[in-house]
C-alpha cells in the first residue's frame, strides 16, 4: 500500500486525541522510510521486475529488517520506548500515546500483507506472505481510497474544527492523497532507478506528514 497506510494514522488520531497526526503519518510509513535507504545501501535488496504486479515493478527480494514481521515488531517496540523515554519523558500520557505510535508502526506490515504479492517474511527468507491485492490495480486503488474516506469520517467525528479552514482542510487533504495515488498508479511511469525512487519516496512521506501536522493543528 501507499496512501492506504495513512488511513490507520487518521483512525489512531481519532482514537487518541493526544497523538499528533503528523507523527502518526511518520509512524505508519516508518518502515518504508527505513526501507529505501536500506536498499540503497545494500542492507536490504530491492529489484525491479516489470509485470511482477499490476501496481508496480518492485521485487522485495530480501527485506527482513523492515518488512519482516519480527523486524516490524522490533521497530514498533523501539518506537514506543523512544517516545516514552526520550521524546515525551515526564508526560502523563506518554505511555498511552507511545502505544498508539507503536501500533502505527506495526500496522504497516499488516496493511502490506493485504496488498503485497508474497514477499513479506516472518523473520527472514521463506515463508513469504502476501495476499496479492496488487495484482488488481483498480481494486488496490479503490481499496486505499475507501479506507482513507472511512478513516477521515471517523477522524472528523472525533475532532472539531477551530475555524472554517479546519472544517474543510482534512477533506481536501484526503482528496489530495487520493489524487497523488491516482497519478502514481495511472500517470507516472514506473521508476527503475533506486536513487530517484528513494528521493521521491522520502520527499513524499515528509511532505504528507508535514501537511498532516499542519491540518491537524486546525482541529481539536
Amino acid at each position: 500500500m501507499f496512501v492506504g497506510h495513512y488511513a490507520v494514522a487518521f483512525a489512531l488520531k481519532g482514537k487518541e486525541k493526544g497523538a499528533s497526526l503528523g507523527a502518526l503519518f511518520i509512524a505508519t510509513q516508518f518502515v518504508d522510510i527505513l526501507f529505501f535507504p536500506f536498499a540503497l545501501l545494500g542492507i536490504e535488496v530491492l529489484n525491479f521486475q516489470s509485470g511482477i504486479s499490476e501496481v508496480n515493478n518492485l521485487d522485495l527480494a530480501h527485506v527482513p529488517y523492515t518488512h519482516g514481521l519480527l523486524g516490524s515488531i522490533i521497530w514498533a517496540v523501539l518506537c514506543y520506548f523512544l517516545y516514552v523515554l526520550f521524546l515525551k519523558k515526564g508526560d502523563l500520557n506518554a505511555k498511552k500515546i507511545g502505544l498508539v505510535m507503536a501500533v502505527g508502526v506495526l500496522s504497516h506490515w499488516f496493511a502490506d500483507l493485504i496488498a503485497h504479492t508474497p514477499d513479506l517474511p516472518i523473520i527472514s527468507g521463506e515463508p513469504k506472505l502476501g495476499f496479492g491485492l496488487w495484482n488488481n490495480k483498480e481494486a488496490t486503488f479503490f481499496t486505499e481510497a475507501g479506507l482513507l474516506v472511512l478513516s477521515l469520517i471517523y477522524y472528523n467525528k472525533r475532532t472539531v474544527a477551530v475555524n472554517t479552514f479546519g472544517k474543510y482542510a482534512s477533506v481536501g487533504f484526503v482528496l489530495f492523497l487520493i489524487l497523488a495515488n491516482y497519478i502514481n498508479f495511472y500517470v507516472l511511469p514506473q521508476e527503475e532507478n533506486l536513487l530517484n525512487l528513494t528521493i521521491s519516496a522520502l520527499a513524499s512521506y515528509l511532505l504528507f506528514a508535514g501537511l498532516a501536522w499542519w491540518i491537524d493543528k486546525k482541529r481539536i
